[in-house]
C-alpha cells in the first residue's frame, strides 16, 4: 500500500514488526529509533520497552520491574531514551540497553502531592540540553527545565484561548527556539518561545498527538489521534496528508507516537487496539 505523494511517497510494509508468540504490545505509546537501526517501543503489553531490529525482530526488552504506564519517547543526541511514564509521574532516563541513567519527577507523587508532574505526556530535550515537558492530562501545562533539571519555566492553564490548553501531548523545540506544542483536544498546534510567550497557532488538525521534526529536510511529521499522519513545512504549511480512522488494513484507529529512522522510514504506533506498530519506507 502506498501512501503521501510526490517526493513523499511511502510504502506500508506488510506484518513488520514480528512479535513472538504468547506476546503483546498492546496499545503503543510512542517510538524511536536508535543510530543502529533499532526500534525502541513504549508500549502498554507484555513487556514495556520492545526492542526490534530494522528489520522487524524484537532483539530484547526490558523495564519490566520499574516502568508503569507507555506514554511518550525521546531518543537524544547522546543516544539515551527519555521515556515519559504517565502514572508513574515521572520521567526516565535510560541508555540503549535499559541501564537506568537518570529521572526526573518524583516516582508516584502527582504535582497536587509536592511532585513536579500530573500525569505527563512527552519529553523533548532542545539541542543546550534543556528538557521540555508536557504534562497533559492533570495539570495543562509545560514545563522548561535546564539541563541540570532545574526548573526554569511552567506555562499554562485549562481553556481554548491562547497559551492555553485542553490535553497537550506532544511537545517538540526547533533550532530557532520556537516550542511546539500539540494541544490534542483542543485540534491545534501553539507555538511558543522557550519561556512560555505564545507566538501563533496552527489549526485545522484532527487530535494532533506527537511530532517528529527533521530541520535539515524542512518537515515537521505529526501523528493526529483522529486518524492521519501530516507532514507540515516548517511554516506550518501542509505538505501531505494520509489516512482515515477505521480499523482496517489501510486505516488509522488512534496514531499516538512517530519516528522517522536514519533512513527517511516512518514509524507510528497506536493507541485503542492492540499491536498496531507501522513502517512506512521511502519509495524512490
Amino acid at each position: 500500500m502506498r501512501v503521501g505523494a510526490g517526493s513523499h511517497t511511502y510504502e506500508r510494509v506488510e506484518a513488520w514488526a514480528k512479535i513472538p508468540e504468547q506476546w503483546t504490545l498492546g496499545w503503543i505509546g510512542s517510538v524511536a529509533t536508535d543510530r543502529q537501526g533499532r526500534v525502541y517501543c513504549f508500549c502498554r503489553g507484555t513487556h514495556p520497552l520492545v526492542v526490534f531490529d530494522r528489520d522487524g525482530t524484537v532483539v530484547g526488552h526490558w523495564g519490566d520491574d520499574l516502568l508503569n504506564h507507555a506514554h511518550g519517547v525521546f531518543m537524544d543526541a547522546e543516544q539515551r531514551l527519555w521515556l515519559t511514564d504517565r502514572y508513574a509521574q515521572t520521567v526516565w532516563v535510560f541508555d540503549t540497553d535499559g541501564r537506568l541513567q537518570r529521572r526526573l519527577g518524583y516516582p508516584n507523587v502527582t504535582s497536587g502531592a509536592g511532585g513536579l508532574f500530573n500525569h505527563p505526556t512527552n519529553t523533548h530535550i532542545a539541542d543546550d540540553g534543556s528538557i521540555f515537558v508536557s504534562d497533559g492530562y492533570g495539570d495543562a501545562r509545560c514545563h522548561h527545565f535546564g539541563p541540570d533539571g532545574r526548573l526554569r519555566a511552567s506555562w499554562g492553564s485549562p481553556g481554548d484561548a491562547p497559551g492555553q490548553f485542553n490535553l497537550p501531548h506532544g511537545i517538540w523545540v526547533l533550532k530557532d527556539e520556537r516550542v511546539l506544542v500539540a494541544d490534542r483536544e483542543n485540534h491545534r498546534i501553539q507555538i511558543f518561545d522557550p519561556e512560555g510567550t505564545f507566538i501563533e497557532q496552527w489549526t485545522g488538525f484532527q487530535q494532533p498527538a506527537d511530532f517528529f521534526v527533521d530541520e535539515d529536510a524542512g518537515v515537521i511529521y505529526l501523528a493526529e489521534l483522529g486518524g492521519r499522519i501530516t507532514l507540515l513545512d516548517l511554516a506550518g504549511d501542509l505538505i501531505v496528508r494520509w489516512g482515515e480512522r477505521g480499523d482496517g488494513p489501510d486505516q488509522f484507529l488512534a496514531p499516538h507516537g512517530i519516528w522517522v529512522d536514519d533512513q527517511g522510514a516512518i514509524y507510528v504506533g497506536e493507541v485503542q487496539r492492540d499491536d498496531a506498530l507501522h513502517k512506512f519506507v521511502p519509495v524512490g
